[in-house]
């Protein structure tokens, strides 16, 4: 008995130093990703291109904005509402190797307890999701949200609040992986048009 209890202790030891190295790892990746993220946040685009899409018979109508830069890095942010209650704008982020990074920021609106038709009231809701990936995967995924009947503080309190690491699920990110390629190719409304129709 003694003995499988060591065994139990030196095979542990085993796994203790990879862990410590894969979270190292990937430190060291979102390390580099927040860097490039800030020199790209910091820097002025020496191109821009907008594009401007609306789905018929539908309330999904948006903007597709890319920007260049130095070094090969790009940026390309999609905003858009889908109804009257909210919107969200996503913003992805390349190197020479790829998509490294995309933030985005989902908000919302609902009548707030005590509104009327004749004092409307509403509470405010914006939701911050940040995704860090390498080689065409996320390695980590951190949420922060803040709700408010201010929307003149809101993003102040989203400043504030903690982010929440998560695992996402696959269809979660995966529609987003697939955005940001279609984002890096798409030149005309009518490319935006067909695939966002295709996409719902």
């Amino acid at each position: 008995m003694r003995n499988f209890a060591l065994f139990l202790t030196f095979a542990g030891s085993l796994f203790l130093p990879y862990a410590a190295l894969a979270d190292e790892e990937e430190a060291k990746e979102v390390g580099g990703i927040r860097a490039l993220y800030a020199k790209i946040s910091q820097a002025e685009p020496s191109k821009t291109d907008t594009i401007e899409f609306e789905i018929p018979d539908d309330p999904m109508s948006g903007t597709i904005t890319r920007r260049s830069y130095e070094g090969g890095l790009s940026a390309i942010k999609l905003s858009y509402t889908a109804g009257d209650h909210g919107g969200s704008d996503q913003n992805f982020y390349y190197d020479g190797k790829g998509l490294f990074f995309i933030l985005v920021q989902d908000s919302s609106w609902q009548f707030a307890e005590g509104s009327t038709d004749e004092k409307p009231k509403t509470k405010d809701t914006l939701t911050e999701i940040r995704y860090y990936i390498r080689e065409g995967k996320v390695i980590q995924a951190l949420k922060r949200s803040a709700t408010s009947d201010d929307p003149a503080k809101l993003r102040l309190l989203l400043e504030k609040a903690e982010n929440t690491e998560f695992k996402p699920k696959d269809e979660e990110d995966g529609y987003l992986l697939k955005r940001a390629e279609f984002l890096m190719s798409v030149a005309k409304k009518e490319e935006a048009v067909k695939y966002f129709s295709k996409e719902k």
